[in-house]
């Protein structure tokens, strides 16, 4: 089948952003609503500035369907990069640069009236929250319509400079503009980001220990210099995503910033010596009692901004002549009834080193740590752990989850991944994805939310079908297992029981084929995959895209899906089998044989 094309080709404009252009090319053919640019394309519906992080798949589509090329379409889709520091978001690729993704703004449209005067186009930059100017006017960005006082947004595609309520040009309205003595601060601030040129000199004129910081490491050790480290990691990060010019730093904590960043090392020396307290004795070891506020950012440990900090902390004691070690706290702290250091409770009840730290993270263990480093002991609550402990005996295994739902391995990942199961622990399973320990209630929970939508149907309906059925015969190439049992708890898909007492419990679930067909095609939305483990074994990728081992190796060979290890516990990383399975829709027969499961084409 033809894909369908405009009738008004449109080519992407010079730092235009995805979004923009997508709005632009609807506007120009009379569409007003995105959801209709999706449609043509059988995409899932979503905001439209969340296309360029979400979609690269549709890529070609797209670009046929607005008359541009599809090398030229495919830069304006933000790549996910490896990096991910706890507890503050994935990161992106954004034009060359490496930014934090919450950085980008996709629900609010923000505009400057003079650019758009001189090309009424939507620019990337616009996107970037921390970017409170428009690098090309440095007029102020208006986020609110000036007439109406309602925000710009994607809903309704009237023209990227015009308002969607009340109608109102933007290029009529005026904003205010960044004064002259701040200019050179925002200069330095959007070419560090936005012109690869610039910030290649820029880089060139850092410290060695700063040039191969990514970019938003860079921005956070402005903040973090210009606060003095008064500010926690997160709220650092939070100031990058605050698009409230009241609240966001101003110009001049930049530029301050930006002057500390010049004057490194010496600069966060300063800092870091006013903030070490007098070295104290204690057990012949020496400590340092507090660090001040540099302490918060040196935890990450998958930070390389933490590194470079860590190191300057240890010159400075070098400089300072301070014995670089740990404070060991007072040994009467370390005998509390009820309480066991983390040390006793392994000797005492047999634990492993990760079963203790596992229990450590839990929510349900309380705790106490001294918080003055490494050699601090901590305890644990014995009660707390002991009924851990319990819970931790009677928790499932991925495999024995498989088992007591019915599903293949990779779903029960991604029902992980979803939420509808709960890992008991904590740590990432990275190189052997078969352990993981599942909480028994949320297996049973999921059980009994299935079950509960079950409604009478008519069994003598030749369309009625088990759910395992009906994914085995889908047309979908990823299987469609967490799609369909996410579409049931939520009610969009009808489901009966089938009362055989020798079925299992994924095959006693009904559905009727079409209504499956017509939820699950077009439909399937990838899990971020940030918990779960990120390797999967050549037969589960086999499995999910309906294909045989050796053609995973073959795609492996080829580098079209990224592999790690060999021999026999071969794995594959999950996000590029995914990938390769949703760039590649018509490559799956969806006809299923006797004799196993489908190859691919």
């Amino acid at each position: 089948m033809s894909l369908p094309k405009f009738v008004v080709p449109v080519s992407p404009l010079t730092g235009e952003s995805l979004a923009g252009l997508i709005a632009r090319a609807a506007n120009e053919n009379l569409i007003t609503s995105p959801a209709h640019v999706f449609s043509h394309l059988g995409m899932p519906i979503a905001r439209l500035g969340s296309v360029a992080t979400r979609h690269s798949a549709f890529c070609n589509d797209l670009a046929h369907l607005i008359g541009a090329m599809a090398d030229e379409l495919r830069p304006l889709f933000y790549k996910r990069m490896d990096r991910q520091v706890a507890g503050l978001g994935a990161e992106i690729e954004f034009f060359g640069s490496h930014l934090a993704l919450r950085c980008r703004e996709s629900k609010i449209r923000r505009l400057s009236p003079e650019s758009l005067r001189v090309s009424a186009h939507h620019r990337a930059a616009w996107e970037l929250r921390f970017l409170q100017w428009c690098p090309e006017s440095f007029q102020y960005l208006l986020s609110h319509c000036p007439s109406c006082d309602k925000s710009f947004g994607w809903e309704k595609l009237a023209g990227i400079h015009t308002c969607e309520h009340c109608g109102a040009d933007v290029r009529e309205q005026d904003a205010e503009y960044v004064s002259d003595s701040e200019k050179d601060t925002a200069r330095l601030i959007s070419d560090l980001v936005l012109n690869g040129d610039a910030a290649t000199w820029i880089r060139a004129s850092l410290h060695e220990d700063l040039r191969q910081l990514v970019d938003v490491d860079l921005l956070c050790l402005a903040l973090a210099l210009a606060s003095r480290f008064e500010w926690s990691p997160k709220q650092v990060h939070a100031a990058l995503y605050e698009m409230n010019r009241a609240s966001a730093p101003s110009l001049e904590m930049w530029r301050m910033g930006f002057e500390r960043i010049g004057n490194w090392p010496d600069s966060a020396y300063e800092i870091v010596n006013a903030q070490l307290a007098i070295p104290k004795e204690d057990a012949g070891y020496g400590m340092i009692e507090e660090l001040g506020p540099v302490a918060a950012h040196l935890m990450p440990v998958n930070a390389d901004l933490a590194k470079v900090l860590r190191r300057v902390v240890t010159d400075s004691y070098a400089r300072n002549g301070v014995i670089a070690l740990r404070p060991i706290g007072s040994s009467a702290e370390w005998h509390r009834p009820g309480w066991l250091p983390s040390i006793e409770a392994r000797k005492k009840y047999k634990l492993t080193g990760w079963t203790v730290e596992q229990a450590s993270r839990s929510p349900e263990v309380r705790r106490i740590t001294h918080e003055r480093g490494e050699r601090s002991p901590s305890l644990l609550h014995e009660t707390d752990l002991l009924r851990w402990l319990q819970k931790m005996k009677e928790a499932l295994d991925v495999s024995e989850a498989m088992q007591c739902i019915g599903i293949p391995e990779h779903a029960v990942w991604d029902l992980l991944e979803l939420g509808h199961l709960k890992l008991l622990t904590s740590e990432t399973r990275i190189m052997n994805p078969r352990k993981g320990f599942i909480e028994v209630e949320s297996v049973t929970a999921l059980k009994d939310g299935l079950l509960a939508r079950c409604t009478p149907m008519n069994c003598d309906d030749e369309d009625i079908v088990s759910l395992r059925k009906a994914v085995d015969c889908s047309s979908v190439p990823v299987s469609p297992w967490t799609m369909a049992i996410d579409f049931i708890l939520k009610g969009d898909l009808n489901v009966s029981r089938h009362e055989d007492p020798s079925a299992s419990f994924i095959d006693s679930l009904l559905v009727r084929r079409k209504q499956f067909e017509a939820k699950i095609s077009g439909n399937i939305v990838l899990p971020e995959l940030r918990e779960s483990p990120l390797l999967m074994t050549y037969n589960d990728a086999a499995t999910l895209l309906r294909t045989s081992p050796g053609t995973i190796v073959q795609l492996a060979r080829e580098r079209k899906i990224r592999s790690e290890g060999c021999g026999a516990g071969r794995r594959a990383a999950r996000r590029s089998v995914y990938d390769y399975a949703m760039a590649h829709l018509g490559a799956v027969k969806p006809t299923q044989s006797g004799s196993g499961p489908t190859e691919m084409e």
